[in-house]
Parts: C-alpha cells; sequence; structure tokens
C-alpha cells in the first residue's frame, strides 16, 4: 500500500465526514471537531483513534521535525507520522505487514 495514498484516503474521509455532516453549518454540536482545510491534526487523532505512543520513528523519518504513533488495523501496523510545527498535522503513514514480526526500529 502506498504511504501517499492512504494518507489521502485518511484525509479525503475526513474531509468527507465533516462536509456531509454539516460542517458549514452553524447549529452543529460543540463536540464535534471539523477539520479546517482537510487537516488531520494530532489533537483530533489524539482524541479519535486508539493507538500507543511511540519513542522513536522509522528511520527514515527526522525525530527532531516528527513523532510518531502506533495502531493496529485490518492486519496491519500503521505508523502515523505528525509534525511539531504549528497543529502538528499529519504528515504520513507508513504501513507494515504484522507478518513481518518486530518493527524493525
Amino acid at each position: 500500500m502506498n504511504t501517499l495514498s492512504l494518507t489521502a484516503l485518511l484525509t479525503l474521509a475526513i474531509a468527507t465526514t465533516a462536509v456531509a455532516s454539516g460542517a458549514d453549518d452553524s447549529t452543529h454540536s460543540s463536540d464535534t471537531s471539523y477539520l479546517p482545510n482537510g487537516t488531520f491534526t494530532y489533537e483530533t487523532f489524539e482524541a479519535s483513534v486508539e493507538h500507543a505512543d511511540l519513542e522513536g520513528c522509522p528511520a527514515q523519518f527526522d525525530t527532531d521535525v516528527v513523532f510518531c504513533r502506533f495502531t493496529l488495523a485490518n492486519d496491519q501496523a500503521h505508523i502515523f507520522v505528525f509534525s511539531y510545527e504549528g497543529d502538528q498535522p499529519l504528515m504520513a503513514v507508513k504501513p507494515y505487514e504484522l507478518s513481518d514480526g518486530f518493527l524493525p526500529f
């Protein structure tokens, strides 16, 4: 699975849900998080996705500028990579097959 396409799908699904649920309606519930410009922030991820915090990230990511979180879904491990900058947007999602054994980092 391509990391970019998984991220794009996630962003599209969230943006579509926000539009379909009336994101522009001023009467929306105060407990609903809307995503400006389709950005999936760490704040939204933290509150809505069951995950584990990681001390490190895969070697291809610079841990001085990003941090990583771990999820399990669809028989895969997924590493979500967030920027430390601004609202801490999602930068990438890297999948690993569970049959690969321990994560290589």
